[in-house]
């Protein structure tokens, strides 16, 4: 079993979970000039929002690619990635295994490690532009790449990797409108198409037609400025590019320097990259290659691994071999470079930014694009595509998260809504944050974005909140004042009465309702109430008199009635009283005459006349002592 490596634990690189759950999946397949993505492997990476490290076996057909994967996964038999024992290559394209392998780094974050088995890089089916192609598409996405190589490090394994020339036209760090741009930090001008390198590849039909000489082909010194410029090139493709391990199987070099001094693989890497002695074209052509694998890997190492087994038939069934029937130098040597592997595979980085599955999955998809439509696949193009599909997710899942935060049911007052915002808008921003890739005036354009979204979202919510609220009081506010002119006109209420009404009524208002808002309106609302209700008690108090002197005028028009019927009374009485006189009198007058008849004597004038002038003078007495009382009563004396 292989050791943990640098930062994972033992449960973490054991291949036996793994291989139990996972199969190997097609990340990238090649047909008839046609590159595609597997969507099943594009869902898989899609799913790591953990940064995400990469491994890639590369190197040529039938080498044992897929067994080295397969110890990392710590997989037998036949699980793991397919191995056969034919000259026919069983891996076509890009392969990734389903389950990445968990791990830990040295600050205690977790990432995951996916591995990348490729198709031999000269399969005997291939061009020499597809294996360009996959070799190209294999550096890019990896940020450990492992050259898997029979032997040891010669003149011709140099040439074999003579493909490091061929990335510095496969590959560009910038297009040359996009590159003055990203000086300025200008994101716009990444996006604009390649350089014109670029349209030339473009011209050739998806890279079918004829290639252009690469500076091996025709030798480096015929041109020392385009190599001194090729070189520049690689050395800024470095930035990009992944870890180097050469792997070099069936190792069996002693490995001792000059003077016989004891070397480690990696000086022997080292010696085999330093410049050959010599002049010509021939000399300087393998002397840039040198100088190529040196600027592309800043990060080398090399690994070697003795033979397993001295059978070729056992060499052939290498995979379902048990480890006892393998040479323990080549059990000890697996060992350790699968430890190797797990310490040096770190999570992918582009320039600062860490990538995560969905960002490895955006790479692969916008590189495959420019290969497929004859462009040279761009770093910086093929990131900010990237980056802006990032941003523009990240945009909307801060939405969702100001969305999913945000009250509605905040009460209504003009501060806790805006608290309510800044709250929401707090959360939006932590995940836009956490999603967002990209330079910061890339990542600041979206953020402007999606904070004006939220912001006309809590202008709409605040709006309706303060509107429904403003509502609400106005029907409180009228339902107590209809209650206060209710207790004013059928209360009897005074006043002061009132006035606590008033008071304990706008109490009960500022209880049910919330908001500085409020305040303004129930104070005007109290100011009209006051003005309403004492203009009712002063027009109740008019009534109030108005009725008082109606009774009192109708009691002395009464009065007045009685007493007119009274005098009439008196003057009815005083009329009875003056004829039964006057009938007293003429009946006196009567029985004068007739006593006098019947003494038989006339009646003297003398006495006649005394008596009648004594009547009359009664009866004028009585007239005028009628008069008097006459005009006494009827308010004429």
């Amino acid at each position: 079993m292989a050791p943990t490596g640098r930062g994972g634990s033992d449960e973490e690189t054991r291949g036996d979970a793994p291989t139990s759950r996972g199969e190997p999946l097609q990340l990238i397949a090649h047909s008839e000039g046609n590159w595609t993505i597997g969507e099943q492997a594009l869902d898989v990476l899609k799913r790591i929002k953990a940064p995400i490290a990469v491994v890639a076996v590369c190197g040529r057909a039938r080498t044992g690619k897929s067994y080295i994967l397969n110890k990392l996964l710590g997989a037998a038999g036949a699980a793991g990635f397919e191995v056969a024992s034919s000259y026919r290559p069983c891996t076509k394209g890009l392969w990734m295994w389903s389950q990445p392998l968990r791990r830990t780094a040295l600050d205690g974050s977790n990432y995951y490690l996916v591995l990348l088995d490729t198709e031999g890089i000269d399969a005997y089916n291939q061009t020499t532009q597809d294996g360009v192609s996959l070799f190209s598409l294999a550096v890019l996405l990896s940020s450990l790449f492992v050259f898997n190589q029979m032997g040891g490090i010669d003149e011709a394994a140099l040439d074999r990797l003579a493909l490091v020339t061929e990335l510095t036209r496969r590959i560009r760090v910038h297009g040359s409108a996009a590159a003055a741009a990203a000086s300025n930090g200008g994101a716009a001008a990444e996006a604009a198409p390649a350089a014109e390198g670029d349209k030339t590849e473009k011209k050739k039909g998806k890279g079918k037609g004829p290639e252009a000489p690469s500076p091996v082909q025709h030798g480096a010194s015929s041109d020392g400025a385009a190599g001194g410029a090729m070189l520049q090139e690689v050395s800024s493709l470095s930035e990009f590019t992944p870890s180097f391990m050469w792997l070099l199987r069936d190792f069996y070099y002693d490995l001792e320097g000059e003077h016989g001094v004891k070397q480690s693989p990696r000086d022997y890497l080292e010696t085999a990259l330093m410049p050959t002695a010599g002049s010509g074209p021939a000399v300087e052509a393998k002397n840039m290659i040198r100088e190529s694998i040196k600027c592309l890997f800043k990060e080398r190492e090399c690994v070697t691994l003795v033979r397993p087994v001295s059978d070729e038939a056992a060499l052939r069934r290498l995979d379902t071999l048990p480890e006892e029937q393998l040479r323990p130098e080549f059990v000890e040597g697996v060992s350790k470079l699968t430890a190797a592997i797990f310490a040096r595979a770190q999570p992918k980085r582009l320039g600062t930014q860490l990538l995560s599955g969905p960002l490895l999955a955006g790479l692969a998809q916008a590189y495959v694009k420019a290969i497929n439509t004859g462009a040279v696949p761009t770093i910086h193009t093929a990131w900010h595509s990237v980056a802006e599909g990032e941003c523009r997710a990240a945009c909307y899942a801060a939405e969702d998260a100001y969305r999913a935060t945000f009250d509605p049911n905040t009460p209504a007052d003009e501060q806790l809504l805006e608290k309510e915002h800044q709250r929401a808008l707090a959360a939006a921003t932590a995940a836009f944050q956490e999603r967002a890739v990209g330079d910061p005036g890339l990542q600041r354009r979206w953020a402007q974005r999606f904070a004006a979204a939220c912001g006309l979202a809590f202008e709409a919510v605040r709006e309706r909140r303060l509107a429904a609220a403003a509502e609400a009081l106005e029907r409180q506010l009228g339902e107590l004042a209809a209650r206060l002119h209710t207790e004013a006109r059928l209360g009897g209420q005074d006043f002061p009465g009132l006035a606590a009404s008033v008071q304990a009524g706008v109490g009960g208002v500022v209880g049910a309702t919330v908001g500085a808002a409020r305040w303004p309106r129930l104070l005007a609302f109290t100011h009209q109430q006051y003005a309403s209700l004492g203009a009712e008690l002063w027009e109740r108090a008019a009534a109030a008199a108005e009725a008082e002197r109606q009774r009192a005028a109708l009691e002395a028009r009464a009065q007045l009635a009685e007493a007119q019927r009274q005098v009439a009374t008196l003057q009815a009485e005083l009329a009875e009283t003056k004829r039964r006189a006057d009938e007293a009198t003429a009946a006196a007058a009567t029985a004068a005459a007739a006593v006098a008849k019947a003494n038989g004597a006339a009646p003297r004038a003398g006495a006649g006349g005394g008596a009648g002038r004594r009547a009359a003078a009664y009866v004028d007495s009585d007239d005028e002592d009628n008069s008097k009382s006459r005009g006494c009563f009827g308010f004429g004396c």
